[in-house]
């Protein structure tokens, strides 16, 4: 799980990003084209992202499969309750892509 790795290594200056988007998301403005930057700079960290709120089950099974490390599952645990409020703006960007992909 090399992007679980990564995020974990990555995690301040993803948390950074993210306070950024967020603190615009409280304000009202729009954050898709953040969020879409977000994905495109790192496709592989915005995907882990989203399974982080759409998929938990699923990554759940990968993380004990891969026998992830407790301290890593943590801090993918502080990102999803910390910018739980981005939930909603990363599942519309997700399934909007995948609407434009059919």
């Amino acid at each position: 799980m090399g992007t679980v790795d990564d995020f974990y290594r990555g995690s301040d200056q993803i948390f950074e990003e993210f306070d950024a988007i967020l603190s615009k998301h409280s304000k009202g403005d729009d954050i898709m084209a953040d969020l879409k930057a977000v994905r495109t700079k790192n496709p592989r960290i915005f995907g882990l992202i989203d399974s982080i709120y759409h998929k938990e089950a699923e990554l759940e099974d990968k993380l004990d499969s891969g026998k992830v490390k407790q301290e890593l599952r943590e801090k993918m645990l502080e990102f999803k309750v910390r910018f739980s409020a981005l939930e909603e703006d990363i599942d519309l960007l997700v399934i909007g892509e995948i609407g434009l992909l059919r």
